[in-house]
Order: structure tokens, then C-alpha cells, then sequence
């Protein structure tokens, strides 16, 4: 099992779309950086080192971007934003971000989380939603933490003002990359031990999916749920990132050229920092139904999609350590 989830460059999907230029992603999702708390499942004391290994993956691979789909922190404390942004500071890449529910306000907060709009002015372009033009590719990135129904739950929804702005904003966009926290597909399909929770889908998800086919969306980043996997929803294809502070601790490369989409997985320790993460988990919930789907062969059946003509994987053109390109606006 160590060996199967510890292999750089294990293919989750190969999409036929979208199709750009070459561009490349790394996708980092929930990294729920604290400075002060340990254990759990989400293997607290290990978060900061999590993310500096996200970082030294991308600058060595040379990305054209760093995306996050969110919960960069443990519950939104102003200390573990701060540990976050001196972290960020060693990346080489443009860095971009759509909040997670730990990144927002909550009721159940114990301290003054750091409202929404300054999440934004911190990760983005300033406002939420926006659109960014990295490489080939559009990265259209959506809140579907903040909804004012959304206060006392860690669940997602996109607001109905969204919806209309996305309407509105697709079909200005040549090839479009959607970013959210929650996803719009439902992992428990791929995880037998998972058990069905609206907590790891879009309340709204399939009103977000006929806005997305609409406009022929090729692909939707999130995270959230803690697992790798990958879609078609709606026949709009999602890809889950895994999160960066749990079993199993990876960060996402996606590579977008003319014939295709790579997704692929970009582990972030070794043997010893995986073993780690796995003794964590115990029997908690949802961090023991993924070991569960692993012991059973899950990452033996990557990869989950693949649209290629011939069954192989598609590659970004420049080479490993390339310099990052700079994106095209916005950035």
C-alpha cells in the first residue's frame, strides 16, 4: 500500500479536456496550518512542514501556478494566517486561493476569524468570485464557504449571486478552470466505507453543474474531502485533491496542453512521514474509511478516468524544474 500511495507522478486522470497551451498547476488543498496544535487525525504538528513541502515541490517542478481550494487553516485564527503567509513567502510561483469553511467566520469559533474580503485581498485578485489568467487557462475561482445559511455549518453552497455571476463571466472565458472548497461530486460513490454526507458535497451542486455544462466547463479543482478522487459529474469532470495535512499528505499537478489534461498526484513526505499520517487516522471517522479504501486497492485502480486516444499519460512539454512561466493577467 506505502508504495502505491508514495508514487510521484501516479496518474488519477487523463482528461480530454481541457486543452491549452501548456500550463501547469499544483493544487494544494487543506492544509490546515496551525502552529500549536498536535495530533488528531489531521496530524496538526506536521501542518507548517506539510505546506513548506508543497512549496519546494512546486518551485523544484517549476509550476506556472500554486492553486489552493482552501482550509488553508486549522479554524481561521489571524496566528495561523500569519504562519500560512510566512510559508508563502518562499514560493517562487503565483499563489492564488478560494477560502474553506475553516477559513471563514463560524459560530463555533473561539476567536475573531479574519472576515471573508480580506481572505480575498490576501489570495486572490481582492474580490470573490474572480476569474485569473494563468499560462493557457482561466482559473475561475468561486466561495462556497460564506453563504449567510452556511454560519453555524462546516457545509457548502455557492450563493445564487454566483451562480448568475458565472453565467455571466463563462463564456468570456477561452478555457476555463473552476476552483471551490466543496466539491460537486459525491466521493462516497468511490468510497465504499464513506458514508453519504451532504457534508462533502454542494447543498447546490447540481445547480452549480448546469451553470458549468452550460458554458462546457472543462474541469472543476476542490478539496474538502480529504481524498483524492476524480469525476464526471453532470458530464463536467472534477478532480478532489487530497489534503496536504492527512493521510495521504499530496498535493495535486495538473498539466493542461493541446491534446489534454493530466491529473496526477504530488506526494509530500516519505515512507516515514506517510506511516505517520496512517497511524494518526486510528478509527476516526473518515481518515479510517480512507485507510480502508487504500488497504483495499484504491490507488491500484488509477487511473479513475482516462480519455486519451491511446492510453497514455498526457505531459506537460517543459521538463521538471523548468522557470515558472508568468501568467497571462491577473497575477
Amino acid at each position: 500500500m506505502h508504495d502505491a500511495v508514495r508514487g510521484e507522478g501516479l496518474v488519477l486522470a487523463r482528461f480530454a479536456r481541457p486543452t491549452a497551451r501548456s500550463t501547469t498547476l499544483a493544487v494544494v488543498a487543506d492544509p490546515h496550518v496551525t502552529p500549536v496544535a498536535e495530533g488528531t487525525w489531521k496530524v496538526f504538528h506536521r501542518t507548517e512542514a506539510r505546506l513548506r513541502g508543497a512549496v519546494a515541490s512546486a518551485n523544484r517542478l517549476g509550476v506556472d501556478a500554486v492553486v489552493s481550494t482552501g482550509d488553508l487553516t486549522k479554524d481561521g485564527a489571524p496566528a495561523e494566517f500569519d504562519r500560512v503567509d510566512s510559508i508563502l513567502d518562499d514560493l517562487d510561483a503565483p499563489f492564488v486561493a478560494v477560502p474553506g469553511n475553516h477559513d471563514v467566520p463560524k459560530a463555533m469559533d473561539d476567536h475573531e476569524t479574519p472576515p471573508v474580503e480580506r481572505f480575498a485581498k490576501r489570495y486572490g485578485v481582492g474580490t470573490l468570485p474572480y476569474v485569473i489568467g494563468v499560462g493557457g487557462v482561466d482559473l475561475v475561482g468561486i466561495d462556497t464557504a460564506t453563504d449567510e445559511s452556511l454560519f453555524e455549518t462546516h457545509e457548502g453552497a455557492v450563493s445564487a449571486d454566483q451562480l448568475a455571476w458565472l453565467d455571466s463571466v463563462l463564456d468570456g472565458c477561452e478555457t476555463p478552470v473552476v476552483v471551490c472548497h466543496h466539491p460537486v461530486g459525491r466521493v462516497a460513490e468511490r468510497v465504499d466505507a464513506l458514508a453519504p454526507s451532504s457534508h462533502y458535497r454542494l447543498r447546490n451542486a447540481d445547480a452549480l453543474v448546469e451553470v458549468l455544462a452550460d458554458h462546457d466547463v472543462g474541469l472543476v479543482l476542490s478539496g474538502h474531502v480529504h481524498w483524492p478522487a476524480v469525476d464526471r459529474v453532470g458530464g463536467v469532470r472534477q478532480a478532489i485533491a487530497p489534503a496536504a495535512c492527512s493521510f495521504p499528505p499530496a498535493a495535486l499537478l495538473v498539466h493542461v496542453e493541446p491534446r489534454g489534461t493530466t491529473v496526477s498526484l504530488l506526494p509530500l513526505v516519505g515512507r516515514r512521514g506517510l506511516e505517520e499520517a496512517y497511524r494518526h487516522v486510528g478509527d476516526q471517522g473518515r481518515g479510517a474509511a480512507f485507510v480502508a479504501a487504500a488497504e483495499d486497492g484504491y490507488f491500484r485502480g488509477f487511473p479513475q478516468v482516462d480519455e486519451s486516444d491511446d492510453g497514455t499519460a498526457l505531459r506537460p512539454r517543459d521538463p521538471p524544474g523548468a522557470p515558472a512561466r508568468s501568467p497571462s493577467r491577473g497575477l
